[in-house]
This record gives C-alpha cells, structure tokens and sequence, in this order.
C-alpha cells in the first residue's frame, strides 16, 4: 500500500500560507476584474487545500541543513 507523505504541524503551516495566497489571489482577481464569479468562489475552496498539500511536500523536502 503506498502512503503518502504527511505531516500536521507542517500542513497546518503551509495551510495558513495557502489562505493568504488565496486572499491576494480575491484581491487581485477583485483589481483585474472588478468582480467575482461562481467559479472563482469554487474553485478557489478546491484549489486551496490541493496548494497546502503542495506547500507541505515542498517544505517536507526541504534542505535540513538549512
């Protein structure tokens, strides 16, 4: 069975990086656009965690001597 990486304290800090992506991402769609769409609202509840996954591998695999 193949399990993959996953550790809490870190999601829980790459998640927290992700949600401030996705309010400059709000901010800038607002500046660009002018307004929001269905699909900005869904696929931003979509995107968000799928990117504190991302985050969390990436910060994982980080260089330790760093």
């Amino acid at each position: 069975m193949m399990q993959f990486p996953f550790n809490r304290s870190v999601f829980d800090k790459a998640f927290i990086i992700a949600c401030i992506l996705a309010v400059l991402g709000w901010v800038l769609i607002y500046l660009i656009w002018g307004e929001y769409t269905t699909a900005d609202i869904v696929c931003m509840i979509v995107t968000v965690p799928i990117l504190a996954y991302f985050i969390h591998v990436l910060l994982l695999f980080k260089d330790p001597n760093e």
